[in-house]
């Protein structure tokens, strides 16, 4: 005679292998101790973030070497060094940040010279760099120079 299952019994019996495999399962995730990273995958993530790091600064490096004089033109403002009148009776008038000069004919002024430098004298004079030192030889004989040195 055959035996007529019902349908409670049926959902009983597979609640009970689910309970059985669930419960064997999470016995076997929960017992297992977490993983610690390898020494292998530490070293990897370490070299991989080095290269990267040395790759950003070379590139910043390229950069600049291409693009740092125009960077350094456009950017930045010029700045004014020194300005100042220096007349032949060893006086100074509206001086700026003055150089030590001495003017009988010729001015010549003890200051170091910069790079990028732009000078500007009044009257119109040659200017030349010697030795830590400026020359301003003026095409006539004023009584005073006024002088603009920037450094751009």
């Amino acid at each position: 005679m055959a035996r007529v299952v019902a349908d409670d019994e049926i959902n009983a019996q597979q609640e009970e292998l689910s309970d059985e495999e669930l419960n064997e399962t999470s016995n076997l995730i929960g017992t297992t101790p977490p993983r610690k990273p390898s020494c292998r995958k530490s070293l990897c993530k370490g070299l991989i973030l080095s290269t990267a790091g040395i790759l950003f600064l070379l590139m910043m490096i390229q950069l600049w070497s291409d693009y740092g004089t125009y960077i350094q033109t456009q950017t930045f403002p010029p700045k004014l060094m020194s300005m100042g009148s220096y007349c032949r009776n060893g006086t100074q008038q509206a001086s700026y940040r003055p150089f030590a000069c001495d003017y009988i004919e010729k001015l010549i002024c003890i200051v170091e010279k910069p790079s990028s430098v732009y000078v500007l004298s009044t009257p119109h004079s040659d200017h030349s760099w010697t030795n830590d030192q400026l020359v301003v030889e003026p095409h006539t004989s004023p009584e005073c120079i006024d002088l603009i040195v920037w450094t751009i």
